[in-house]
Formats: structure tokens, C-alpha cells, sequence
């Protein structure tokens, strides 16, 4: 507790103790936590004999977080209250909230839906702690988190760039970066930004490298269940990490009810396997990064109904051209036509078409899609890496 206490001091500020009269800022205390551990298995020990080996006593999980706890009142403060002024999006699962620390930080604070009685605080704690120990430069981080009764609050780093749906998709205003180039550098003189082609390579590499880390080195291995190019957010210098992965669809208790009340993932984005089966595999999470991987070669969406009926769906309309290594006839982007090489473009159509092979068992891993961007793309721009 007092290694969490001065993480907190030194994340979020001053970490004054909030215990008070039962009222904490927007929102009150109901109760007093009656342990320091609510989180542990309170179940009759009679009931758990035999539970484990021998039928003897069975030892208490003990659950850390490795992140620090922020207290309510702060978050209410940085948040005034969860004020519609700091709202900058809502998703599935949680509003978010843009915000600045007590120590001066910019930050993300998301608030999740109200839990239902099936995510208890029990299972959210359990996500929770396998959470905050994930740790990687393409996977966005953890800095705290708030549990109250019902309220349970997330805070992470904040994206000085926005997302990736926001440069290649959205208008300029939401990335607060530099103003984009002039025409005669293929800018275009207004509107959102244009990636040079080294830029979208950059970033389809740390996206890959960030789903590696969670497939393959986190433990336990995580699935993301939600890859879309507005969950790959970009830092200075369009630096890419991955983010917003959905922590009750990684409990097993949860498995049955997200696939009967709760659709995973995001539509354009779900993997084939899924529409059958109703589950998610980290080849489920391999397909949807081909898809974001064709986002970036092409500059469209995955889904455009303002288009003819025969290109609406991004996968349809330029997989047939690169299978074929008619990458070349694409309608790509015009800014970085011309400083990319046909090579390396369709070095990463082939990519992408690996991800989006219909069969799961012949999708390659994410730690040969990094690598295989790693040397084959990035090499053909700037050498060796």
C-alpha cells in the first residue's frame, strides 16, 4: 500500500488523503471500505474445501495493482465532475474525458459503463491488475484508477496526436499538432494532414509491435478484441501505440455473456470467424490489423457507403487488385504517391493480404507481421533496421 501511495504522489500529485465526512466531491460514499482488501474472497471457508488440493484450506488470492488508486475526489476535480466541456468521446464501454493531473500531466480519463452484476468489482479488480502490469512503448499506458461503488474510472496517457482514424479519416482540429503542409509539398493547404509514406510505415510497425507484446510476451497473453485504426493512437513525431482494449472480455466468466448480449469488436473491422462462432482468437486480432494496414496503404475507410455499390467495403475492393500486385492502380493517396516506391507499397499489400486470409489458421502471427515490415518495407526506405 505504501509503495502505491508514493507512485500516487508522485503521478497524480499531491495525494492528500480523501477520507472525509463520507462525501467525496460529485459523487458520495455510500460505505466505508471495511478492509484494506475488499477485493479478497470473502466466500464461507467451508465452501472452498476441496477446492484446492488435499481438501485442505485454500490460500487467498492476493490481487495487486501496479498502478496507483486516485482518489475520487481528484478525479472529480480533474474532470470537473465529468463535465459535457472535457467529453472529447464515447464508445462501447466508457465515456472519455480529456484532463490534466494534479501534477501537471495530460491525461485520458475514461469512465466505464455502469457494470452489471455479472462484472462484478471483483472481476473488474482481476482485469484490472493484469492491466496495469502491461508494459511496452507501442501499448498505451495505465497511470491510475478510481473504483467506487458503481463508478469505476481508468486513467491513461493522452495522444498528442489523436488516432489514426483522425489523420487519415477526421478533420484537422482534433490533433492539436503542427498546420499541415502547403500544396506544392502535398498538403493540399488545409484540412487534416497527410502521412509521408515512411510515416505509415512507422506506424503500421509499432501497432504490430504493440500486438505482439500483447499476444506474445504479456502473461498472461491478451487478445485485443477490438483493432481498429481509432484505437492506434499517435505521439510526437507520429509515433503509434496501441490502446483501449476491452478488460472484461479477456475474464473467462465473461466469455458466455459477451457473446450472447454484447458484440465484440467493431463493424468493418471483425474478422470472419467471429460471425460463425461468436469468438475472438489473436488471429481474429491479426485480421483486423489487415484492415488497418489497408487503411493506411489506401487512405479509405473500411466501410464507405458514399461510394458505388462495388467499393463500399474496403477488404472487397483492394484485395482482389493486391493479390493480383495490381497495387499500383489503386486510388492512393496522391501526397505520398509519388515518395513511395511500387516495392515497398506492395511489400505491405502483401502483408495485409496474409492478415486477411479467410482461413485463421493461415493468418501469420503478429510477431512475423512485425518482422516482415520490419525488413521487408522499412529496409526498401531507409536500410537495415
Amino acid at each position: 500500500m505504501g509503495r502505491w501511495w508514493a507512485s500516487s504522489k508522485r503521478v497524480f500529485g499531491d495525494g492528500e488523503d480523501d477520507e472525509d465526512d463520507g462525501k467525496v466531491g460529485c459523487f458520495s460514499r455510500i460505505g466505508r471500505k471495511l478492509s484494506r482488501n475488499p477485493y479478497a474472497d470473502t466466500t464461507d471457508p467451508e465452501k472452498r474445501k476441496g477446492q484446492g488440493g488435499g481438501g485442505g484450506p485454500v490460500a487467498e488470492e492476493v490481487l495487486t495493482v501496479e498502478v496507483p488508486e486516485v482518489p475520487l475526489r481528484e478525479v472529480n476535480e480533474i474532470t470537473a465532475c465529468f463535465s459535457g466541456e472535457k467529453l472529447i468521446g464515447q464508445g462501447s464501454y466508457a465515456k472519455v474525458y480529456r484532463a490534466t493531473t494534479r501534477g501537471g500531466r495530460p491525461a485520458v480519463v475514461k469512465r466505464l459503463e455502469k457494470p452489471s452484476k455479472h462484472a462484478s468489482n471483483v472481476v473488474f479488480f482481476r482485469q484490472l491488475s493484469v492491466a496495469s502490469r502491461l508494459r511496452h512503448d507501442n501499448f498505451v499506458r495505465l497511470l491510475g484508477y478510481t473504483i467506487s461503488n458503481d463508478l469505476r474510472v481508468l486513467v491513461y496517457e493522452y495522444a498528442t496526436m489523436g488516432t489514426l482514424h483522425d489523420v487519415l479519416h477526421g478533420d484537422r482540429e482534433v490533433l492539436g499538432g503542427p498546420p499541415p503542409p502547403p500544396p506544392e509539398q502535398g498538403g493540399g493547404g488545409g484540412g487534416r494532414p497527410v502521412l509521408s509514406w515512411i510515416h505509415r510505415v512507422n506506424i503500421a510497425l509499432d501497432a504490430a509491435r504493440g500486438l505482439q507484446y500483447l499476444h506474445e510476451t504479456a502473461r498472461p497473453a491478451v487478445t485485443h478484441k477490438d483493432v481498429r485504426s481509432t484505437n492506434v493512437l499517435l505521439f510526437e513525431g507520429f509515433r503509434a501505440k496501441i490502446a483501449d482494449y476491452n478488460m472484461f472480455s479477456q475474464a473467462a466468466d465473461m466469455a458466455r455473456l459477451n457473446r450472447s448480449t454484447h458484440t465484440l469488436g467493431s463493424f468493418g473491422y471483425q474478422a470472419p470467424e467471429y460471425a460463425m462462432t461468436g469468438l475472438m482468437t489473436d488471429k481474429s486480432d491479426v485480421y483486423s490489423f489487415g484492415i488497418v494496414l489497408l487503411e493506411l496503404l489506401t487512405g479509405r475507410k473500411p466501410l464507405d457507403r458514399t461510394l458505388p455499390q462495388g467499393q463500399r467495403s474496403l477488404v472487397n475492393w483492394a484485395t482482389p487488385m493486391l493479390t493480383e500486385d495490381r497495387g499500383s492502380g489503386m486510388h492512393r493517396p496522391e501526397a505520398w504517391r509519388s515518395v513511395s516506391s511500387c516495392r515497398s507499397s506492395q511489400g505491405l499489400g502483401r502483408i495485409a493480404v496474409q492478415c486477411l486470409q479467410y482461413d485463421p489458421t493461415f493468418r501469420p502471427s503478429m510477431g512475423t507481421v512485425a518482422r516482415v515490415i520490419n525488413y521487408a518495407v522499412l529496409r526498401d526506405q531507409q536500410g537495415v533496421v
